[in-house]
């Protein structure tokens, strides 16, 4: 029999104190997941141990670094960085287990702070925004505040990452969360880049290569931009055909 929840380090020799933790989860867009993932390649982390929570996602995916459990921990050494990469969220009844456990024992190792990161419905993003993001954080986070504005009054935060930011708080660890606007249904690249480079040079203070991700994002533009055009030709064809009172 195993806890409900434990961290297993597969590398002992590693120091986590002082370091600082970044995670997310496949929310809206998949940015948490995505940014944790291409910010832990672009960091050159490396794979440190993974989580055990009940009950375990029955999968793993192959990877560069080899198989992939559900919820990985990365470090990189020159960014003083844990990165969590939650490939699966923990099923409804058990998030309390997974969030509590992963607040907790961050507090033991002696994180110095955590940044959260998700997406926020492209929905409530202001036509003449310039930033890309919002974010918030507790009231033990006391670094600069990012150029950002805060997460405006009446939005909200719901799932993992929520219940990650309040027991954060309960165990008294700093803590900021990051959310780039993003689409709700679909992988958002743009979102996902968004986020590596604030946490990367606005947070960490680190310079990254994104090229595959910016990539990534630049073709998802183009494919978005041809279907648009596609969509408003239609509409003027059929806008057309109507007026000249012809009906199918």
């Amino acid at each position: 029999m195993h806890e409900e929840f434990s961290v297993v380090l597969t590398e002992k020799d590693v120091d986590l104190r002082g370091s600082i933790l970044v995670t997310g989860f496949r929310g809206f867009g998949m940015v948490g997941y995505m940014v944790s993932k291409h910010l832990s390649l672009a960091l050159g982390a490396k794979k440190i141990g993974y989580i055990i929570s009940s009950p375990l996602p029955p999968v793993l995916l192959i990877e560069e670094d080899g198989a992939g459990f559900p919820y990985e921990l990365y470090f990189s050494d020159k960014a003083k960085t844990v990165i969590v990469v939650n490939r699966a969220i923990p099923d409804r009844e058990y998030l309390d287990t997974y969030a509590s456990g992963l607040a907790g024992w961050a507090k033991s190792e002696g994180i110095e702070f955590a940044v959260l990161v998700g997406g926020l419905s492209r929905d409530f993003k202001p036509r003449d925004e310039k930033h890309g993001y919002r974010w918030i954080a507790n009231r033990y986070y006391k670094r600069e505040r990012l150029d950002a504005p805060l997460m405006e009054p009446g939005l909200g935060v719901m799932g993992p990452l929520a219940l990650l930011y309040m027991y954060m708080d309960y165990y008294r660890l700093p803590a900021i969360m990051v959310l780039p606007y993003s689409m709700v249904e679909e992988v958002d690249y743009d979102a996902a880049l968004v986020g590596v480079n604030v946490i990367s040079e606005k947070i960490l203070g680190i310079k990254t290569d994104t090229a595959t991700l910016e990539e990534m994002a630049t073709k998802q533009r183009e494919e978005m931009a041809k279907t648009l055009k596609l969509l408003v030709e239609q509409q003027r064809r059929e806008t057309s055909e109507e007026e000249r009172g012809i009906y199918m």
